[in-house]
């Protein structure tokens, strides 16, 4: 998309909720590869407002970038961050990705530290999934590829816990750290079970009590405009569904779950059966108290998936 095409859509935001201009957008957050990355694109972002990147790097390894099929290579990735920041953009986050078979403990300390030496404000770090149809579930089902075992993702897990730790950043959620002051608000805004509203074909938005989701065909998608409707799909959630989501998202974050809030939204039956649960982690060690809060401890944060499922009523 281009920044003329975002400029117009932020227009008509602005437009259609009252705010006067971008300058009054709390982010502004613009995606970008960094194999798309030159001056003149990154300096009309800049001039329409653009605040925030979200660069994928993923890897500093040409091996494993290639692997990925990924379109840069690391000299590219470095590049494009260093461009970025000569077109001003003083907010920047770059992911990187661990957990697959190619990726050594030295591999990863490495990538790790060329990350750090380029000191972005913010980070988020996945643990490579095996989807299916794709290239990768192909060749999972076809036995070509074998997953790193739980122990060794753990320990790169927790290799990047401690060195962004030392170095400075805090990590908020499962899989984001920051510098003080440099969290993703819109991400934030999920975690804290914020309304929010989604534009344009695949994007998703919340009420508070619905959840709906646009069609994912382009063509399909602006068909239905044309003619006036709207191509989506939509589920109200029960109050067990609240509860379960609730649970979910507050537990990924580091400040955890407030108990007080999660009790005013379930029955008492429900409620009982929660906190027998609670107690069984609690002791396990597996989350820990800390006032009105429940938290999933740093080192547990690894398995918290299955935590939380723990909790679900």
């Amino acid at each position: 998309m281009s920044p003329d095409q975002i400029s117009l859509i932020t227009e008509k935001i602005c437009s259609c909720f009252g705010i006067s201009s971008v300058d009054h957008f709390r982010e502004f957050t613009v995606e970008v590869n960094p194999d798309d990355v030159n001056k003149d694109y990154l300096l009309r972002l800049s001039s329409i407002g653009v605040k925030r990147l979200s660069m994928g790097i993923q890897s500093f390894d040409d091996e494993d970038l290639y692997w990925m099929n990924r379109r840069h290579d690391s000299a590219m990735a470095r590049e494009a961050y260093y461009i970025a920041r000569e077109c001003g953009f003083a907010n920047i986050s770059l992911d990187l990705i661990f957990g697959y078979s190619l990726l050594s403990e030295e591999k990863w300390v490495r990538n790790i530290e060329t990350l750090l030496s380029l000191r972005p404000e913010h980070i988020s770090s996945y643990q490579l999934g095996i989807e299916k149809n794709t290239k990768l579930g192909a060749q999972f089902a076809r036995g070509e590829y074998s997953p790193l075992s739980d122990e060794q993702s753990y320990l790169q897990y927790s290799t990047l816990q401690g060195m962004l730790s030392d170095a400075g950043y805090r990590q908020y959620e499962i899989s984001n750290f920051a510098l003080p002051g440099f969290e993703a608000i819109h991400n934030s805004s999920y975690w804290d079970y914020s309304p929010y509203l989604g534009l344009g074909p695949s994007a998703h938005s919340f009420d508070g009590d619905t959840r709906s989701w646009n069609c994912a065909s382009i063509i399909k998608y602006t068909n239905s405009l044309q003619n006036g409707k709207r191509c989506f799909q939509s589920e109200r959630l029960t109050s067990g569904d609240k509860f379960n989501e609730r649970v979910m998202l507050s537990l990924r974050r580091v400040e955890g779950l407030d108990i007080k809030s999660l009790k005013e939204l379930s029955l008492m039956d429900d409620y009982a059966s929660f906190t027998k649960q609670l107690k069984d982690l609690l002791r396990q060690g597996l989350v820990v108290e800390e006032g009105d809060k429940i938290i999933i401890p740093s080192d547990k944060l690894f398995i918290s998936d299955g935590i939380i499922r723990d909790l679900f009523i």
